[in-house]
């Protein structure tokens, strides 16, 4: 990736990155990235149960 800060996630086996813009705080831009992709594993789960009923 380019340089700059970033704002990262460990856990699961994944590493997700995302670069820090200068509105955000670090605990805010945080929150954000593991609320988004906590939002999208659900959707994902959900699409797959609902196709093996």
């Amino acid at each position: 990736m380019d340089g700059g800060i970033y704002i990262e996630a460990k856990g699961m086996g994944t590493l997700i990155r995302k670069p820090l813009l200068a509105s955000d705080t670090p605990f805010a831009a945080a929150d954000n990235l593991v609320y988004s992709e906590d939002k999208n594993r659900k959707s994902l789960f959900n699409s797959w149960k609902s196709q093996t009923n």
